[in-house]
């Protein structure tokens, strides 16, 4: 699989776009349909916050997504110029805290940990945010 890269303005209006990208790359990388969706809403999650919390407000903003596949590994790279954040640096949510104080939001990165393998962030020349998913593929011999 070659790298596939999509660029796009922050808005929700876009999620569904970059799902469907996301997904068709991650078949095309051999993917099973339950890796996909794991993928699927790991980068949903993602994606929103980039476009509600990072670019929040920034008119003309855009962030840029790149899918490769590489020794049994699909490969998410997120680039932005917004707000710095590291979801890496984010406390470990307590689910059952969570739900039990009825917080209806807040749950994204716990749910990238859950069902991706990697997470790496890097904040690049001081401008650029970079994300970088990764979930191991299983053989589907």
């Amino acid at each position: 699989m070659k790298h596939r890269r999509i660029t796009l303005d922050s808005d929700l209006k876009n999620l569904s776009k970059v799902r469907e990208f996301i997904a068709a790359a991650a078949s095309d990388a051999g993917a099973s349909p339950s890796e996909i969706t794991k993928i699927e809403i790991s980068c949903d999650e993602w994606s929103a916050n980039i476009i509600e919390h990072s670019l929040e407000g920034k008119e003309k903003k855009t962030f840029s997504v790149e899918c490769s596949a590489a020794e049994g590994r699909f490969i998410v790279m997120y680039e932005h110029e917004g707000e710095r954040f590291n979801p890496i640096e984010q406390e470990v949510i307590d689910v059952d805290d969570h739900f039990s104080e009825s917080k209806e939001r807040g749950l994204g990165i716990y749910i990238m940990r859950e069902m991706m393998d990697e997470i790496h962030y890097e904040y690049i020349e001081g401008r650029i945010n970079r994300l970088t998913i990764v979930k191991y593929l299983e053989e589907n011999g």
